[in-house]
């Protein structure tokens, strides 16, 4: 790829929307690494005042149902947040002393739900379970290992995504072993292999696609987004998207996708791609599953939200704390909740974001 030359390299717009959005990322890292502190001194609710958040996830097909992973716990809610247990990561339970931080649920089988879970970088003393990946059958109620971090070449994994050719199919990426670091299972995690060398060296996230079977994208902060039909034996680059791409998410045939140069649509199920909106930074972006045309956004202060398919977005009401993560309900196109972290917090709103209020702590 061409280098800018000295004199293009200026403080445009989209050079500074690029630089605040690393930034975000790097500051969410820097949670995921365990920057709050030493946890071994944490107790109370919801981990205590040192917890913090690292995913949310509302579950598709399964109605009112909200899954937390924390540094310090994961927690579920079955009552769209009017109560919250613990159900992993805490004494006695799967993955006791870990922390947990990324979710991911299988488009083709709604129990099915995976969680990667590592030792806390501030506490790995802490750990009394098996770091790796792990798999829920009863969507989120309970737990097992599915895969060991030493069932691959590489004792780090960075994230993980589900995919849509079976109901077992789940993706792990291992981020030392660059191009060659996409790994499929296709039972659960039981058993892995290594994708064909994938077009990036830096590949960020990977996810099937519930309305094409075996269609796959996996995108990466510094190169863009690919699109693979055969489950990831191959690949194409999306047609109209450039540069660095954070967030993808999928419902019906739109797919939204956040990144550097800002936000891109698709309404083709991802045959092709316009750029649409570029006066917003958005870290993440989720849709409804039910009703594609309703999504959410979130900058590092501010919620948005859409209602025509991400032509048009505006800034929900304020929330009280800064938003983290953002997820959407599957069904009711008007509820979504925000997710807070320090302490940790989830704020729910019916009405698409005219009011939040707090459900959790």
């Amino acid at each position: 790829m061409t280098q800018p030359s000295r004199s293009s390299v200026r403080w445009t717009p989209s050079r500074v929307r690029r630089l605040l959005i690393y930034g975000a990322m790097f500051a969410a890292l820097l949670g995921i690494l365990g920057g709050c502190g030493d946890s071994s001194t944490t107790s109370g609710a919801y981990g205590g005042p040192q917890n913090h958040l690292h995913d949310l996830l509302a579950l598709r097909g399964v109605p009112n149902t909200i899954l937390l992973a924390t540094h310090i716990g994961l927690y579920r809610s079955a009552d769209s947040g009017k109560t919250w247990r613990e159900v992993a990561g805490g004494a006695g339970q799967a993955m006791d002393g870990l922390m947990l931080y990324k979710l991911a649920q299988s488009p083709v089988d709604p129990q099915r739900v995976y969680l990667l879970a590592e030792p806390r970088p501030d506490n790995p003393k802490a750990a009394r379970a098996t770091s790796g990946i792990y798999t829920s059958a009863d969507a989120g109620a309970t737990w097992r290992l599915a895969a060991p971090v030493s069932a691959f070449d590489s004792r780090a994994i960075f994230s993980i995504g589900a995919g849509s050719g079976s109901p077992g199919q789940v993706y792990a990426i291992i981020p030392s072993l660059g191009s060659s670091g996409v790994y499929a299972s296709n039972d659960a995690g039981a058993t892995w292999q290594a994708l064909p060398p994938v077009p990036v060296t830096l590949p960020s996230g990977v996810t099937g696609d519930a309305a094409h079977p075996g269609r796959l994208y996996l995108w990466s902060v510094s190169t863009g987004l690919f699109v693979s039909n055969d489950n990831g034996q191959t690949w194409a680059g999306a047609p109209g998207v450039s540069h660095g791409v954070f967030s993808v998410s999928l419902a019906g045939n739109n797919v939204y996708v956040s990144g550097d140069d800002g936000l891109y649509l698709s309404h083709d199920g991802g045959a092709s791609f316009a750029l649409a909106n570029t006066q917003q930074s958005f870290t993440a972006v989720v849709a409804c599953a039910a009703t594609p045309n309703a999504a959410y956004a979130i900058t590092g202060t501010t919620v948005y939200a859409t209602t025509d398919g991400g032509a048009t977005w505006k800034a929900t009401t304020a929330t009280s704390q800064h938003p983290g993560v953002i997820t959407a309900d599957p069904v009711r196109p008007s509820v979504a909740y925000a997710g807070f972290s320090y302490p940790v917090g989830v704020a729910l709103t019916v009405n698409n974001g005219a009011v939040w209020r707090t459900v959790l702590p």
